[in-house]
């Protein structure tokens, strides 16, 4: 290891109700309560819909039930495993929720059944998509309508529509995703939606997340969804920044052009919002398989269109422009995405890769590296930071195995030389998943959630609505 540079980033810090910082979400959430929005409330009420059969409507309200008073872990030994504490304005994190007849859709027998006896895959889940989306639409033409709709999918949509070589319970087809569909159509009736499968709602198998875990998660989920806002923020992003991941997807149907969708943009007071790119060129050529690279119109027109949204939520175009991005900048792209930035003082274009060789084990005790070591190999060409490890203020490692490094990549040219500023960066955003309470991810979000938000830009239905920029319509 001669010649690098070994040091580490303090963890970040997440900003709670009247600015408290924690590092930890879950704590942050219950000794402050979330970031408000509007005026300060002991308890927010959440408006729940659901739609499903009776038995996965009746096991669906058995869990909010649960989730009200609170869910013991079953894994005490393990220190990241917690309870959840149940809704409560002292003990708790301070929501409720609340249903009504009217909110709820259920899927007949005979429904069912007519589902079953089609002879087709294809024909059963478009026949289920129709009556879930109906049910949905329905729900949501109500008044007032639900803040958030719960769709628990029953065992036996799953058993007729599910593909049978696979063992996922996700039901899709060549040129249909389920999951992607009820997004969709929660988008038009401006709802955002909460899918579970049976394993997870039933806590069926060995590899399933134990029921205090979903608590959690759907907890947050719901204050997010709910309330059209971040449950928590980060506490130091440098002021006028623009944050933007870039990934890829295919269209279903059709020729399967490639369309580049920008799966996340970020600014520095927590905002974020979703851009689809259309259509773009791929210049990878044969020598880069799995890769799609932007000619530098389309990267050109991909950057204005970002720091024109940037510019609709903020009055003001950023002094910063920051790209993430899962492979390297080709020269031509790099220069478009430039192009489109002109005027913009300062730019930094980052490949994040999440699979590396290289492995940093401390000299003393059993622990694995620490979670923020950052590595930087002699010429500095790229850098490796660990954004799983072990996290001393959890005093645990959660993962399997030995902790991988992500593998950071920025441009020779479209960037600062501070590798310690953009790491730390890097690794805030670990933190801002509010799909999860989770205390961190691999990937930051800029990238992580990109795959989600493909498939349901991949539907040939969502060029036929106004799609939402908002990313709690795509979790």
């Amino acid at each position: 290891m001669t010649g690098f540079e070994i040091t580490r980033i303090p963890e970040p810090k997440l900003v709670f109700a009247e600015g408290q910082e924690k590092k930890d979400p879950r704590a942050g959430l219950l000794e402050h309560g979330p970031c408000p929005i509007s005026e300060k409330v002991d308890i927010e009420v959440v408006s729940v819909g659901i739609v499903g059969s009776s038995r996965s409507i009746s096991r669906m309200e058995e869990l909010l039930r649960g989730m009200r008073t609170g869910i013991r872990s079953k894994k005490k030994r393990k220190r990241w495993k917690q309870n959840f504490p149940g809704f409560d304005s002292k003990t708790g994190i301070g929501i409720d929720y609340q249903t009504l007849d009217k909110w709820k859709g259920r899927i007949r027998p005979d429904d069912m059944r007519q589902i079953e006896e089609l002879p087709d895959r294809d024909d059963r889940v478009d026949f289920a998509l129709k009556l879930f989306n109906s049910h949905i639409s329905r729900i949501c033409s109500q008044t007032p309508k639900p803040d958030v709709v719960f769709v628990p999918i029953p065992q036996r949509i799953v058993d007729c529509c599910s593909d049978p070589n696979t063992d996922t319970q996700r039901i899709r087809t060549e040129t249909t995703n389920f999951r992607s569909q009820i997004k969709i159509t929660g988008m038009k009736n401006r709802t955002p939606t909460q899918i579970l499968l049976p394993r997870t709602l039933y806590q069926e198998g060995e590899d399933v997340q134990e029921e205090s875990e979903l608590a959690w998660n759907l907890a947050v989920g719901m204050l997010y969804k709910a309330r059209e806002g971040r449950p928590w923020k980060l506490a130091k992003l440098r002021s006028r920044t623009c944050y933007a991941g870039i990934s890829f997807y295919k269209e279903r149907g059709d020729d399967g052009e490639t369309r580049a969708a920008l799966a996340q943009v970020f600014i520095e007071d927590g905002r974020n919002f979703v851009i689809e790119g259309g259509q773009v060129e791929d210049i990878s050529g044969d020598d880069r398989p799995g890769e799609t690279h932007l000619a530098r119109e389309d990267a050109k027109r991909l950057a204005e269109n970002i720091l024109e949204q940037y510019g609709q939520y903020r009055d003001v175009y950023p002094d910063r422009f920051v790209l993430h991005k899962s492979s390297n900048f080709l020269e031509e792209e790099a220069k478009g995405f430039s192009n489109g930035a002109e005027g913009i003082n300062e730019k930094e274009f980052v490949a994040i890769r999440d699979n590396h060789p290289f492995r940093l084990f401390p000299k003393t005790g059993d622990n694995p590296a620490l979670r923020g070591s950052l590595a930087i190999p002699p010429g500095r060409h790229e850098c490796y930071l660990y954004t799983q490890g072990y996290v001393p203020e959890q005093s645990v490692y959660n993962g399997p195995g030995t902790p991988n490094p992500i593998v950071i990549q920025p441009h020779e040219e479209y960037f600062s030389q501070d590798y310690r500023r953009l790491c730390q960066e890097i690794l805030s955003f670990t933190k801002l998943d509010w799909n999860s309470s989770d205390f961190c991810k691999h990937l930051p979000v800029t990238l992580s959630i990109a795959e989600s938000v493909g498939d349901i830009l991949a539907e040939p239905e969502a060029s036929d609505i106004n799609l939402d920029t908002h990313y709690y319509y795509y979790m």
